[in-house]
């Protein structure tokens, strides 16, 4: 990433597969990349980052991370600390749109009161209080790069559908999030951009049951779109924080 004068220290959350973890790889691979902290909730699951720590050594620390729990983002912060790192690009990828528990729900008669509380705490609590938590170990007088994992579905002026309501509003949420932290932080650094990302249709586990209208041209495959979002990161410039991007770079309306 050419756009940082400084080696860089990333933090990657929502690792463990998928987007996240193709962003940790890829990262891995550029010179200009020091140290990975990658945060997924369960390091003996994550496989795939278990197999990069073979490769890169100590260059990746996959740390214990649950950004719905408040104590577990604390420790996060707390390990970061006990590093003396200083994260100048922090990624967050963590996210849920289904599991056994939740689906997109496509009518009012749908939504349960559980799932909405699920896709809130985990699509825009968590990655707030992990801003939150870094805030106070993020360099001030050089440049810092933060990019939260949202959707262009999270969008109000391009919605022509409806449905999706859980998924849907706490992608919103966390757009205004992501907007709020650009401005309190960009106060204090005015070399900061912070924006939300849209990574295209990704061939994930995530999106594998919806992907019936996408075609092999629309359809991402993980490490394609992490060098994309990576590429578009390393051209925005503190004027462009507190934006909506998507992987081509174009803007995407609120």
């Amino acid at each position: 990433m050419n756009s940082f004068k400084e080696t860089i220290v990333a933090v990657v959350v929502g690792s463990n597969r998928g987007i996240g973890l193709a962003l940790v790889q890829q990262l891995l691979t550029d010179s200009s990349v020091d140290i990975v902290y990658a945060g997924c909730r369960t390091i003996s699951a994550a496989q795939g980052l278990n197999d990069a720590v073979k490769t890169y050594g100590d260059r990746l620390i996959p740390v214990s991370v649950d950004l719905t729990s408040a104590e577990s983002v604390d420790a996060f912060r707390g390990f970061l600390e006990f590093e003396g790192a200083q994260p100048n690009l922090v990624i967050n990828c963590a996210g849920i749109l289904h599991n056994q528990d939740v689906k997109p729900e496509k009518r009012l008669e749908d939504i349960e009161i559980g799932s909405l509380r699920k896709y809130f705490d985990t699509n825009a609590i968590g990655p707030v209080l992990l801003a939150k938590a870094l805030k106070n170990i993020l360099p001030t007088r050089r440049r810092v790069v933060l990019g939260n994992l949202s959707a262009k579905l999270g969008s109000v002026g391009d919605n022509k559908l409806g449905g999706w309501y859980g998924y849907r509003a706490s992608k919103t949420a966390l757009n205004m999030f992501t907007r709020n932290i650009a401005i309190e932080l960009g106060r204090r650094n005015k070399e900061l951009v912070c924006v939300g990302l849209h990574p295209g249709t990704v061939d994930t586990r995530l999106s594998r049951p919806f992907q019936r209208k996408e075609t092999a041209q629309s359809l991402l495959l993980p490490e394609t779109s992490a060098g994309l979002l990576l590429n578009v990161l390393d051209q925005l410039t503190p004027e462009d924080s507190g934006g909506f991007f998507a992987y081509d770079g174009c803007r995407i309306p609120w």
